[in-house]
């Protein structure tokens, strides 16, 4: 009996030992198979932490990159935007290189983010790191934009500054001028201005048409010829028409009224080659980047300031008043008009680069116009009948910003010429708008500004 009892104490104990060393291995498994899940646990958190702060970087940066679309800066504003919104190193990622890919056909901007993690648990699971990427794509919803550019090229641009110019204005027309014009067309027209501005064969619909023979002042110069007495000197002098026009007489002088109901004074130049009509001639709005650079590169300087006519007509090329003048694309959109659901944007630049000296009676140089004070014999001798250069061109801004026209102003090299400071400051929509540039590289800078602006406000995001 007592041997019977042994021997089950006996197999008991040894049923003890084998399951304490079971439960030993089992625990054992369990602890590694718990611990391996809350490494896991952990690393996932941190790849996620880690994903849902690209997410809100690239978002950052898609949308930058969107307003800046037609920047020559766009990439480097991507970057910035998206370094602003991931730290370097956050959690210990490794950064890939930026994806940008920018698609002109359907606007959009796409951005993609990847970075490797290294893992703290999972690497005694032979998994050392992991990858995580986001991507964000931002998409243009753009509008109708028509640029009017008002460019001073009277005879003291001569030099580097007109090269400086065409250089200028040329960037501009590429920034500007998408090369997608569907479903939203972007369109510049060119107005340059000296003495006064070349309308070319528009001249009759302009200023009314003109008979042959001579008219004597008083008048109304509507002929050929205009004979009229000159300032200085007793004998009178006789002009012949230009294709250029002046100042609009009477109540429409800062209005936009069509020519057909209020026409403009048209300009009886001196002969030769002192103060000549430009013969650059104005362009209307086009989309055809190789027609504005043409244009741009042909021209040239010479004559006096009548700034108030470059203004005049920067607002006319984008005046549904003035359309009928420019049939086909060269036609500018009613104001206020609604495309896609945006209104259409119309920008007017005036550059000058100094002092509006020129103003007129009955088509002639005015007694009174501070351009060539010492030579009176190429004037008529009878004051301005509109008031100053200056203050025709400020009121003509004041009517077109009412018309909710956005106004930039370029004043170059201007140093201490304070009634062209006074203007370019009154002009511009806002004081963001005003560009006061010292030489050419700045010009160059102060075109390539606006133009990015100008397409930053086509966009809405």
């Amino acid at each position: 009996m007592r041997g019977s009892t042994e021997k089950a104490q006996w197999k008991w104990a040894r049923f003890w030992r084998d399951l304490g060393g079971n439960v030993s291995i089992f625990f054992a498994f369990s602890v590694i198979a718990i611990f391996g899940t809350v490494g896991i646990a952990i690393d996932t958190s941190i790849a996620y932490n880690v994903r849902a702060q690209l997410a809100s970087a690239v978002d950052a940066a898609a949308l930058a990159g969107a307003r800046a679309f037609a920047s020559p800066t766009r990439n480097t504003d991507i970057q910035n935007f998206f370094t602003a919104n991931f730290q370097d190193g956050y959690m210990g990622s490794v950064l890939q290189p930026l994806e940008i890919v920018p698609d002109d056909q359907s606007r959009t901007i796409t951005v993609t983010a990847r970075a490797t993690i290294p893992t703290f648990f999972m690497g005694v699971l032979g998994q050392h790191s992991t990858d995580v990427a986001a991507t964000a794509e931002a998409t243009l919803s753009s509008r109708d934009v028509e640029v009017a550019l008002v460019l001073d090229i009277t005879g003291s641009m001569s030099g580097s500054k007109i090269a400086s110019l065409r250089s200028a204005a040329n960037e501009l027309v590429d920034i500007v001028v998408q090369d997608l014009q569907v479903p939203f067309y972007s369109k510049v027209a060119l107005v340059p201005y000296s003495s006064g501005v070349n309308v070319g064969a528009l001249a009759d619909a302009v200023r009314g048409p003109v008979t042959t023979g001579t008219c004597s002042y008083p008048a109304a110069p509507t002929c050929e010829e205009f004979e009229f007495t000159p300032a200085a000197g007793s004998a009178d002098i006789t002009y012949d028409i230009s294709t250029c026009v002046t100042e609009r007489p009477g109540p429409h002088l800062s209005t936009d009224a069509a020519p057909s109901l209020a026409p403009l004074q048209p300009l009886f130049p001196p002969p030769g080659t002192y103060n000549p009509c430009p013969s650059a001639e104005i362009m209307p709005l086009t989309s055809n980047k190789a027609a504005l650079t043409a244009a741009i590169n042909g021209l040239t300087h010479g004559g006096s300031t009548a700034g108030q006519t470059g203004v005049a007509w920067g607002w006319y090329m984008l005046s549904p008043n003035f359309g009928y003048l420019f049939p086909g694309e060269g036609t500018p959109s009613p104001y206020g008009m609604i495309n896609l659901g945006q209104e259409v944007l119309k920008v007017v630049i005036v550059m000058t680069d100094g002092d509006f000296n020129t103003i007129y009676h009955s088509g002639v140089n005015a007694s009174n116009s501070t351009s060539g004070s010492g030579e009176p014999e190429y004037k008529i001798n009878q004051p301005g009948t509109n008031g100053s250069s200056f203050d025709q061109a400020e009121a003509l801004c004041d009517a077109m910003k009412l018309e909710g026209i956005v106004v930039y102003t370029v004043g170059l090299e201007l140093g201490g010429k304070q009634g062209a400071i006074d203007f370019v400051n009154y002009c511009a929509t806002s004081a963001d708008n005003v560009y006061l540039p010292g030489n050419g590289t700045e010009l160059r800078q102060a075109f390539r500004d606006i133009a990015v602006q100008v397409s930053n406000l086509r966009i809405s995001m």
